[in-house]
């Protein structure tokens, strides 16, 4: 009979850690923290970016709202899809304190994709302006019979 080439899958032991629980425990929020410090710098170099190409000093007015970018949004919610599988690899590769940090910071990003969404969707779809007001009384309410307003404030509308 011939050995088949292929090995045969042992279950896989867990690797052993070097050093001390509470010495690992300690790395673990030090590279967490790290971690949440390279992603604000991430974070600050793309919304400096982001603003900077939307300064547009030569641009000449326009009469209608911008149209809606969704840019910033796409880039908030890439770095907060990157952040939230650091979290799944971090707590898988047995790192929970680390994983566990990452788990707020990308909600945190997920929220403020979701506020720069709207706040560009609110400035490229303004408000329709309010009619002024058609009252020709002091009643609060225009007169339907057609006669003047003493009449309709003593018919009581």
């Amino acid at each position: 009979m011939t050995e088949s080439p292929y090995r045969q899958s042992t279950p896989r032991a867990p690797r052993p850690r070097h050093g001390s629980r509470a010495m690992n425990g300690c790395l673990d929020v030090v590279l967490g923290l790290l971690l949440v410090l390279l992603e604000g710098l991430i974070c600050a170099v793309a919304a400096y970016s982001l603003a900077l190409s939307r300064w547009d000093p030569g641009a000449s007015e326009t009469t209608g709202p911008p149209p809606m970018d969704w840019t910033p949004v796409l880039v908030f919610g890439g770095i907060a899809a990157a952040v939230a599988l650091i979290a799944v690899v971090l707590i898988r590769e047995n790192r929970p304190w680390a994983g566990a940090i990452q788990i707020p910071v990308a909600l945190l990003l997920c929220v403020a994709a979701v506020q720069v969404g709207h706040e560009d969707y609110r400035r490229s779809h303004p408000a329709p302006a309010s009619a002024p007001p058609d009252d020709p009384g002091r009643s609060g309410h225009q007169c339907l019979s057609g006669g003047d307003n003493r009449e309709c404030l003593d018919s009581g509308g």
